[in-house]
């Protein structure tokens, strides 16, 4: 299959090592040492009360899983030797899921929670017309992606970018398709449809909000395509998780 960029490692680590590890994210890598520090360096030592000569397993966030020691543990840092490594292909990195805010914040960090879990990489978050809260909290979005990654054991820290409307949305690259329930194709059969195109083709799948787009923003993605993904109406932040859910299986 082409939609997703599929390799023979995946993503994440499950398959390996099981769920009995503790992953933790770091970008201070220098040869065969790795570096540890703030959030990530406490919780190693003040809740899992790591020490010296214990194995810490790491990612950088771009695809790449690390088996370290430590060697050593100051008092705002751990510093550990690389035993090993791997790098891994990003499945979904053609694949952008874009949505709005939702009224509820519960739900909609949720939304982000899951859809990492399940492999999606690339976020476009953007104002609605009938977005209720607008604006970006990027620092806040990357903290629920960054614990979700870890949390699902996977190596990509997933992107995000904030527009200011579905305007700016349409002149991403890639197809754009919309979500709708109005959609005469199925989600299932576009995706078997397109499995055979060339993998260096973007995808952007959009979302609305409650209550769903305007037949504003529905006319405004030029020769847009309207998939479905049930017959029966779905929140939005479910129909958003089932369509991860489906591109995750087909």
């Amino acid at each position: 299959m082409h939609l997703m960029n599929l390799g023979k490692e995946r993503f994440y680590l499950q398959q390996e090592y099981l769920s009995d590890i503790e992953l933790y994210y770091t970008t201070k890598i220098n040869s065969n040492k790795i570096e540890l520090n703030g959030d990530e360096f406490k919780h190693a030592c003040k809740v899992m009360r790591h020490s010296v000569g214990d194995v810490l397993h790491i990612t950088d966030g771009n695809g790449n899983y690390f088996e370290t020691i430590i060697s050593t543990i100051n008092n705002n840092s751990i510093l550990a030797n690389i035993k090993k490594r791997k790098s891994y292909t990003n499945t979904f990195s053609n694949i952008y899921f874009c949505f709005p805010r939702l009224k509820s914040v519960d739900r909609f960090e949720f939304e982000i929670e899951k859809l990492v879990e399940l492999g999606i990489t690339n976020f476009v978050i953007f104002n609605s017309e009938r977005t209720i809260p607008k604006g970006e909290k990027l620092e806040r979005w990357n903290k629920i992606a960054l614990a979700a990654m870890k949390q699902s054991l996977r190596t990509y820290l997933p992107k995000f970018e904030y527009l200011s409307s579905l305007v700016k949305v349409n002149l991403l690259n890639g197809e754009k398709l919309i979500l709708d329930q109005k959609g005469e194709c199925s989600l299932i059969s576009y995706l078997k449809e397109i499995k055979a195109k060339p993998s260096n083709i973007s995808y952007c799948f959009i979302f609305g909000p409650e209550g769903g787009l305007s037949q504003n923003e529905m006319d405004l993605i030029k020769n847009n395509r309207i998939l479905a993904l049930t017959n029966n109406r779905l929140r939005a932040e479910t129909a958003v998780i089932v369509a991860a859910t489906t591109i995750t299986l087909i």
